[in-house]
């Protein structure tokens, strides 16, 4: 189908084709104490880019798609768009795939057997023994294999499917419920036992009374899970198509490295080439404090005279490719947590933050942050309190690095270890 739709545009006068095909089998069972029960879905699609030797190229989405379709698609871009004399960058595109071998697909989604997400259940059940009181109130188990197809013009065509598997999960302790999810490209990677610590940590941390300001503390650990959060929250200001590193460069701690790489084995983000087909690599977005580039796809770098980071991914139902991370995560140092709750004499060790709102200075973000007090090295009662910050006053305040990076799945891959930061507490709550 692919080559039917670049001669169709071809025919109809198009300088530069691009044409994007994706299958993907959907199966999502749920269920709460009792049988569980089975939903399955199948989707196709076709987006196709269509360049001009000048301008911003024009597009079209088929959903089971045939040629009549694609050829009427193309007389009505060429009837349709006016021209536009700006210069244009269908030739950006690239002319061949890079050759790179990545470990994201489990053959046994091919066979697949409810009866798995029903083992699933049972040994998170299971696990609950180990932490009286808690308990699990719904259970959603998905499962999805894609394939992907893309080729343009220029000479580029290549293809590779992917498989994901996502477990949420709704646990209950006292009067607090929490839903947690967990995604991976491989069955086998799910760790029911550590997925329920993870349940009875969080709901510990939500049992405190609010203390604003937190009497008594300067230093603040982030948990990889809140650091994640705070991270997807303000990861829009590192894409070159949003505002935030556009002017100037972005000031952050020397201990600060940020990355986006999708070309990592086993993570939910990672895929040999973005949906423009740019090869899949490590991208440096901070290294040590000092900006390198902000995350970017075709368009956007052209704009500003660069080459793309290889982040334009289309959604779910889009035509154009948008700036999207893949796997962004800090570069983890060599310290054990042990060791940050060592160096200093106590603070707080956040596990979940929950956004109340923006703050009162542009781009800060206040938090409502639950989790623990430290003193010497050892962990002590729950705490709560407000926490603000913007990106800038996040990083510039991260003091060390721990070496436990876990990533966490949602719209983008987002990875963390724990991050020791120097604030003030004062009136309102604690702020970076």
């Amino acid at each position: 189908m692919l080559e039917t739709v670049l001669k169709a545009g071809h025919e109809a006068g198009f300088a530069t084709v691009e044409a994007f095909a994706e299958k993907v089998v959907h199966q999502e069972t749920e269920g709460g104490d009792g049988p569980l029960s089975l939903h399955e879905a199948r989707g196709d699609r076709l987006a196709v880019r269509a360049f001009r030797d000048s301008g911003d190229p024009l597009g079209f989405c088929l959903s089971a798609p045939d040629a009549r379709q694609v050829r009427r698609g193309f007389a009505d871009l060429a009837a349709g768009g006016a021209l536009d004399r700006r210069k244009g960058w269908g030739h950006l595109l690239p002319r061949a795939a890079a050759r790179t071998r990545l470990d994201i697909y489990d053959p046994g989604i091919e066979e697949w057997d409810d009866s798995r997400a029903a083992d699933l259940r049972q040994r998170l059940r299971e696990s609950l023994v180990s932490f009286p009181g808690l308990k699990l109130r719904r259970f959603r188990f998905a499962c999805a294999q894609r394939k992907v197809y893309l080729a343009n013009t220029r000479g580029f065509a290549a293809k590779y499917k992917k498989s994901l598997f996502q477990v949420r999960v709704r646990f209950q302790s006292g009067d607090h419920q929490l839903e947690l999810s967990e995604s991976r490209t491989h069955f086998r990677n799910f760790d029911p036992p550590r997925l329920v610590a993870r349940a009875a940590n969080l709901l510990g941390a939500l049992d405190a009374e609010p203390e604003t300001p937190p009497a008594g503390v300067e230093f603040v650990i982030l948990s990889p899970e809140a650091s994640a959060q705070m991270l997807k929250e303000f990861s829009p200001g590192l894409m070159l198509d949003r505002p935030g590193l556009r002017e100037r460069a972005l000031a952050a701690s020397s201990r600060v490295t940020l990355v986006d790489n999708p070309a990592l084995d086993e993570q939910p983000g990672s895929v040999p080439f973005d949906d423009e087909g740019t090869a899949a690599a490590e991208r440096c977005l901070l290294n040590k404090g000092v900006t390198v580039a902000a995350a970017s796809d075709i368009r956007s770098a052209f704009l500003r005279g660069l080459a793309s980071t290889g982040n334009g991914f289309r959604d779910e139902e889009g035509v154009f490719p948008r700036v999207r991370f893949s796997n962004l995560h800090f570069k983890p140092g060599n310290a054990p947590l042990a060791q940050l709750l060592d160096r200093v004499a106590g603070g707080a060790l956040v596990y979940l933050l929950r956004r109340e709102g923006p703050g009162r200075l542009p781009g800060e973000a206040v938090f409502t942050a639950h989790g623990f007090r430290f003193a010497r090295g050892e962990v002590g009662p729950p705490l709560q309190f407000r926490l603000s910050a913007s990106l800038r006053s996040w990083l510039l305040h991260v003091v060390e690095v721990s070496r436990e990076l876990r990533f966490f799945h949602g719209r983008a891959n987002v990875g963390s270890p724990y991050l020791l930061l120097q604030g003030r507490a004062a009136e309102g709550g604690f702020f970076l």
